[in-house]
């Protein structure tokens, strides 16, 4: 069994690279081919094809060695180690067939980070991003993110309706910082929710989500946390959107027992602060009401309790509604340049969705063993760090590269404990961004 798949080299470090001596490979079963640059410049990319031809019950493993300098540098670059990984450490990366798995360095030689970013990315990076409003920051995003389970379903099952598998906890320690909430009431109680047309499931409950929160930064993480709420539901009642009363009870729910809820400018545009105005002290939790106004929230008493409409934090939100990668590639690359010579709104952020959206085929045939949403996710996901191919056929990191303007947020469905979202992101901003 051949399995073809692809390194993408990224240097967002400010050095020329340049190939010397000779790359090694060791305990590699079947290693055809294996291409690297002989110089790789600052800002590019490189698509390294990597063809393994071994047993189809057997995985095989190579350690590779690809041995470069940079030109620029006050030392060496074999004298540095990076973020999690010291000199002479071994950085794994998983390689899928049919695939782009990135690696990464960002930085200059005592401020590198690569594949193994710190799990408070934005805290370590404070010293380099702090100055930075979220317009200017890339931050990964989670698409349904309470669907890590399904509870109380009504037709619908983890095939067709679950989209992530890591909980909460799971995502943040992933990296992921902007959530996609949807609140649902199932059986009396707060839940999470992915419905269509009454059909689906509800997810972790709004209870869970909150410890997962507090959990994660109990440990100390000065990190930013985005909840996002958006299409609610009353599955007891005729799956309506919550009443006002309800919407209270669930802001009541967030206020009394969330931690670190960011109440500043609680009447201001937040989205042109900075990044160190929410965590240079400790981390901060924003709670973002889609569905109620400024007015409402004010009225209601939930104003400068860590609660914002969207008037005050606009995020440009349009995904492509399709089962086709080229498809959905070319709908936000499209969406991107569109929107970053001329924003709907000129504070808003601008999220990439980078997902695959189930039809009723779809739907019917994960039924009789056809992929899963999750497994239809993960086969978009291979292809977020792509370096080769023709724009607009490609991802985010040849999308910037080509004069695009920076994604703030990139959302996708299933995010994987593999930090590999989380230092491009770390890339995207701290490579395309004059630096604190």
């Amino acid at each position: 069994m051949s399995i073809s798949t692809n390194l993408s080299i990224i240097n967002f470090t400010p050095y020329e690279w340049t190939y010397v001596g000779k790359s090694k490979t060791a305990g590699a079963a079947g290693l055809t081919e294996w291409v690297f640059p002989k110089t790789l410049a600052s800002g590019h990319t490189f698509e390294a094809e990597i063809i393994v031809d071994g047993q189809a019950d057997a995985v095989a493993v190579a350690a590779v060695q690809w041995p470069f300098t940079w030109d620029g540098g006050a030392d060496p670059l074999d004298k540095y180690g990076i973020e999690n990984n010291a000199k002479s450490s071994v950085i794994s990366i998983p390689l899928t067939d049919e695939a782009w798995s990135p690696f990464i360095l960002v930085g200059k030689e005592k401020q590198l980070v690569g594949n193994n970013p710190p799990t408070d990315w934005m805290a370590k990076n404070l010293p380099y991003i702090g100055c930075l409003t979220l317009q200017d920051i890339v931050m990964p995003g989670s698409h349904d993110a309470g669907m890590s389970e399904i509870n109380n379903a009504h037709l619908g099952d983890a095939a067709d309706t679950q989209t992530q598998t890591l909980n909460i906890t799971g995502q943040l320690y992933a990296g992921a910082r902007w959530f996609d909430i949807r609140p649902s009431i199932s059986h009396g109680q707060f839940y999470t929710n992915h419905y269509k047309d009454r059909l689906g499931a509800n997810g972790e409950s709004i209870a869970d989500i909150i410890s997962d929160i507090n959990r994660f930064t109990a440990k100390g993480y000065k990190e930013l946390i985005i909840l996002e709420l958006s299409q609610t539901l009353n599955t007891d009642a005729g799956y309506e959107a919550f009443t006002d009363a309800q919407y209270s009870s669930l802001l009541s729910t967030f206020e009394k027992t969330l931690k670190h809820l960011y109440t500043g400018h609680s009447h201001s545009v937040i989205t042109k602060l900075p990044l160190s105005d929410f965590i240079s002290t400790g981390p901060a939790v924003v709670i973002v009401c889609d569905e109620r106004d400024t007015s409402w929230l004010k009225t209601n008493g939930f104003q400068g309790k860590g609660f914002y409409s969207s008037t005050q934090f606009p995020v440009y939100n349009s995904y492509a509604d399709t089962t086709e990668l080229a498809t959905m590639q070319k709908d936000q690359y499209t969406k991107l340049i569109a929107q970053t010579a001329k924003p709907d709104n000129s504070a808003q952020l601008f999220l990439l969705s980078w997902t695959h959206t189930m039809g009723t085929y779809e739907i019917f045939e994960s039924a009789f063993g056809g992929p899963t949403l999750r497994e239809s996710a993960d086969y978009f996901n291979r292809f977020l760090a792509q370096a080769g191919g023709t724009v607009p056929y490609t991802g985010p990191i040849t999308w910037v590269a080509e004069k695009s303007g920076l994604p703030n947020i990139i959302m996708i469905d299933n995010i994987a404990s593999d930090d590999f979202l989380t230092a491009m992101a770390i890339g995207l901003t701290r490579f395309y961004n004059t630096q604190c």
